[in-house]
């Protein structure tokens, strides 16, 4: 419950912070890199979905906060490098508008500014695809590739790649969502529940004293 409030409460920030920003408008300017990766080393690709995972009010594609069409679902994914490495990552999603973000990890999704590295709406495929072309990626450091849609309602399959020319690639854990906060006890709670403690303790004092006398 309370996870849903604060994701709620971000929405409504970003709406009234982002409510000038037409982020599909933007679509048809976002720049693309070519590819930069022509003979990799190594190739990594994994195939997921977000429909079933947590939400979150994701940043435009340069780390700025946030976008006003969410919650949207996100999957996320760790990776490391065995050196430095300059390298080319993208995802091609089944039939839905998807946005592809790299963080260094830890990533919190209540953090988007936080850890970000970089962010791609459209790829060179047009909508479906997400590239992030050329980027200069730290060796024996973790990252976070995160796969979401693009507005509210936009799930589905999706295939990530991960091109390096030099480094070897490694996945890592599924990243999870945030832990439920569960509510702390006020002090109105933990009073009744000291006088239902102690209305409990004394029916069964009267009842054991009914049991001797009888």
């Amino acid at each position: 419950m309370l996870k849903n409030v604060l994701i709620l409460a971000a929405g409504l920030l970003a709406v009234s912070t982002a409510h000038a920003v037409d982020e599909r408008a933007l679509k048809l300017t976002e720049p693309n890199r070519p590819a930069t990766v022509v003979t990799p080393h190594d190739l990594e690709s994994y195939m997921g979905n977000n429909s079933a995972g947590p939400d979150w009010v994701r940043p435009f594609a340069d780390g700025t906060c946030c976008s006003g069409l969410g919650p949207v679902k996100y999957h996320a994914q760790e990776f490391f490098l065995s050196g430095n490495d300059t390298c080319d990552l993208g995802s091609v999603q089944a039939g839905w508008d998807g946005y592809l973000f790299i963080y260094q990890t830890p990533f919190d999704p209540m953090n988007q500014t936080v850890n970000f590295v970089a962010g791609d709406d459209d790829g060179n495929g047009g909508i479906g695809t997400s590239d992030i072309m050329g980027l200069a990626l730290t060796g024996s450091t973790s990252y976070t590739m995160v796969t979401t849609g693009f507005a509210n309602g936009d799930v589905g399959d999706f295939t990530n790649s991960i091109s390096c020319p030099t480094a070897d690639v490694t996945l890592g854990a599924l990243v999870v969502g945030p832990p439920r906060q569960v509510p702390a006890l006020n002090t109105l709670t933990l009073a009744l529940l000291g006088v239902l403690v102690a209305a409990v303790g004394f029916v069964v004092s009267r009842r054991k004293r009914s049991t001797i006398n009888l």
